[in-house]
This record gives structure tokens, C-alpha cells and sequence, in this order.
């Protein structure tokens, strides 16, 4: 295991740290917004409150967490050093001041505020930038080229993709070079960000370490090769028909040829669960399992949404709702969630115990965080994502402020996990 996260390659702790940090005050912040947005939630308006809080989900949480990951695994995985640490910390700072300019002006809606959605929304794309180049810049100078390495850079490039589409629909909306609908470009500029950013970077990362800390060997790698073929034959085409030709029955066919390449992402991972020797799950790879069954429950509502049959009726737009959520609050969180206890805790490990060795009397990882919160977190997530997921249905305001009080108390035990992580002084006594 420590081998397997350790590298001469890897960036400074100060360029990984950071972006673990902002991501848990993020996670707390967007759960109190959340209980302060529940009218809105329940009366199905996706409004300034709401976009307030998925611009914080998105990129504060999500997005930071998977920055910082990635910078400390792309050494690990490529075998190389990263591009530029001076980048990866410029791409922190703007990602994270982008992320507070946006969702500021997001929840308070003012007119005057405007200014700082653009510089917001400037911060964060020249952070994306910077990032892709990192990631982009390093990947080239790899020797490896594994299928999981091929998801990674594949994603990047999506959201490149995600971004510069992003920049276009904002430019047409004022000039209108094209006469397609922009909620048509939204939908394409939804699935580069969704499936081929989020979805192709999780697989790629999650088909990496998930066996390593299952301890899982021998397993099927035709799988991730027909996931990821799918996945992006799947995307690309489904760009090119909103694009020229919006077919229901065309589209539905080629989101079942993406869901195939999902579901051999599964299989693959299922398999190494079967196989793991490692029986006794931990807290973090309880949750991370726990993600896959949101997963499920995220293609269901996703499939049902996208149908929308006549009998739904109102029901289809909390489907829409409860996709979102299960996908963003549900799998990536309960993904984040997990592995941060299997990344975080071995990162700072080795920066401050891999000299000593057989030389000092040094703690375990896993001694670095308090598992009695860490399983408390466990307990209180749990119903907190499916309380939610009723309440939309059940259009419960009182429901949805139960769950946001259990995302308050499931993030606050984590980011006190976090803190304890990365400001762990050195415990060791000498032999």
C-alpha cells in the first residue's frame, strides 16, 4: 500500500494539501446553504439558490478535491514528475476565488453583483487551463500508457471541451453565431462535463486504486478497454446529434451504449471486490462501495428523466432533481468521501514518517484520523443523501433541513478528520 502511493516523483505536500482543505470548508458550506435553499428545493425552482449551491458542489468540493488528487496521482500513476508546481498552485488559487465569486453572486442574485459572476467565471476557466496544461504537459513525458492513464488524459481533455463550449454558449448568447438553442448546447456542454470530464476521470482513477486497496490481482482489463471506448463513441456521437439531428430514440440508444460502458466500469470493479484479499472493509472503502450503489440509483433516475413518460406527469422534474443529486451529493461524495481516507492520510505519512523507517517508532495512516468520526460520518451521510432524494418527491421543506443538518454534521466530522490529517505533527520516538 505504500508503495503504491509513494513516488520520487510526487509534488510537494503544500501543492496537495490546500485543495483537500478548501474542499472540506466547501462541502460544509454548501450544506448550510443547502438548509437555507429548501423552499427552493422542494418547489422544484432552479434558481439563484440553487445554482448556488451546485457551483459549489461542482467546483469547491468536487473539482478542488479531484485537483489536489490529481496532482499527487499523476506522478503515481505516469511515473513522472508534475509539469509545474508554480501552475498547480496558481490553479488553486483561482479555482478557489472563482468558486467564492460565483456562488456569492449566485445566492444573492443582485444586479450588481454581476461583475463577479464574469470575474468568477474567468478565474475558473483560467484555472481549467492551467490545470489541463499541467495534467496535459505531464502525461506527455510518461512512458506509460495504460488504459487507465487513457481515461485521465481523455478527461482532461473533455473538460477543455466543457469549458471552451461554456464560453461559447455566454458569447452566443449575445451575438448568436449559431442559430441552435443554447438549452440544446446546454445539454452537450451538461454531458462533456458530466460523462466525459467527471464520469471518464473517475473511471480511470477509480480502476486504478480501488484494486490496489482492495488488494485485488488478476482481474479482466478487457473491461475498462470496452468502458472506455463506449463511453467516449457514446458522447462524441451523442454531441454530433443534438448538434444536427435531436432524435429522441437515436439519443436514448446512444445513452444505453454509454450506460453499457459504465456498467463495465462496474463489472471490472465488482470483480475486484470478489476477488479483494482484504475482506474486512474499512470506513473508506465502505463508502467508496456505498458510491456504487448510488451510481445505480443515478442511471435509474437519469434513464427515467430522460424518457419522461406521459403517466410521470410533475413527477419527471423531481426525477431530473433526484438525478443531480444522487449523482452529485450521492456518488462523486460518497467517492470523495471514502478515498480521501485511503490518499490524504498516506500523503502527509510519507512526507513526515517514509526516512524513518525501522529507525523511529512511528504511527500507522490510519492512527492519523479519529475512525470512531470517520464511521460516525459514516451513519449520518447515509440518510442524509436518501432523506434528500425523498424529500424532492415528497416536496417536504422540513425533510430537505433534516438531511442539509445531517450533510452539516457529516462534513464537519470530516473536515475535522481532514484538519487532523494534514496538520499531523510528528509523533516519532527513536527506537
Amino acid at each position: 500500500m505504500k508503495a503504491g502511493l509513494s513516488t520520487k516523483n510526487a509534488p510537494s505536500p503544500n501543492v496537495v494539501l490546500p485543495h483537500y482543505v478548501f474542499g472540506a470548508l466547501a462541502f460544509i458550506a454548501a450544506s448550510v446553504m443547502l438548509f437555507f435553499a429548501s423552499d427552493d428545493i422542494v418547489s422544484l425552482y432552479i434558481g439563484p439558490k440553487v445554482l448556488g449551491i451546485v457551483h459549489v458542489l461542482v467546483l469547491g468540493w468536487i473539482t478542488m478535491i479531484i485537483y489536489g488528487a490529481l496532482y499527487q496521482l499523476i506522478p503515481v500513476v505516469m511515473e513522472v514528475k508534475l509539469y509545474s508546481e508554480i501552475l498547480a498552485y496558481i490553479s488553486f488559487f483561482t479555482l478557489g476565488l472563482g468558486t467564492i465569486l460565483m456562488a456569492i453572486s449566485f445566492w444573492y442574485s443582485y444586479i450588481l453583483l454581476t461583475i463577479l459572476i464574469e470575474i468568477g467565471a474567468t478565474l475558473v476557466i483560467v484555472s481549467t487551463f492551467l490545470f489541463a496544461i499541467n495534467a496535459i504537459k505531464s502525461s506527455l513525458s510518461s512512458s506509460q500508457r495504460g488504459v487507465e492513464i487513457r481515461f485521465i488524459v481523455t478527461s482532461v481533455f473533455w473538460l477543455l471541451l466543457t469549458i471552451l463550449l461554456g464560453i461559447f454558449i455566454i458569447l452566443n448568447t449575445s451575438y448568436s453565431w449559431i442559430g441552435k438553442s443554447n438549452v440544446e448546447l446546454l445539454k452537450i456542454h451538461a454531458n462533456f462535463g458530466i460523462i466525459g470530464w467527471f464520469m471518464m476521470l473517475v473511471i480511470g482513477v477509480a480502476s486504478k486504486l480501488l484494486p490496489m486497496f482492495f488488494i485485488a490481482h488478476k482481474l479482466k482489463i478487457k473491461y475498462l478497454h470496452y468502458s472506455y471506448y463506449l463511453s467516449n463513441l457514446g458522447l462524441v456521437a451523442i454531441s454530433i446529434v443534438y448538434t444536427f439531428y435531436p432524435n429522441e430514440i437515436l439519443l436514448l440508444l446512444l445513452y444505453i451504449v454509454i450506460t453499457l460502458g459504465i456498467i463495465f466500469f462496474i463489472k471490472y470493479n465488482y470483480d475486484a471486490y470478489k476477488a479483494r484479499l482484504r475482506k474486512k472493509l474499512d470506513i473508506g472503502l465502505k463508502l467508496s462501495v456505498f458510491s456504487f450503489i448510488l451510481l445505480f440509483l443515478t442511471i435509474i433516475f437519469g434513464f427515467i428523466s430522460f424518457l419522461s413518460p406521459d403517466f410521470m406527469g410533475s413527477f419527471n422534474i423531481q426525477f431530473s432533481i433526484a438525478y443531480g443529486i444522487s449523482l452529485i451529493l450521492g456518488f462523486f461524495t460518497s467517492l470523495i468521501l471514502g478515498q480521501m481516507y485511503k490518499t490524504l492520510p498516506f500523503i502527509v505519512w510519507l512526507q513526515k514518517y517514509q526516512d524513518k523507517v525501522g529507525k523511529y517508532k512511528i504511527p500507522m495512516p490510519a492512527d492519523m484520523y479519529s475512525v470512531k468520526l470517520a464511521n460516525a460520518h459514516y451513519y449520518t451521510y447515509v440518510p442524509a443523501i436518501l432523506s434528500l432524494i425523498i424529500a424532492v418527491f415528497a416536496k417536504c421543506s422540513l425533510l430537505v433541513q433534516i438531511s442539509a443538518g445531517l450533510f452539516l454534521l457529516t462534513s464537519v466530522l470530516y473536515a475535522y478528520n481532514t484538519f487532523m490529517i494534514v496538520y499531523h505533527k510528528d509523533i516519532s520516538k527513536p527506537l
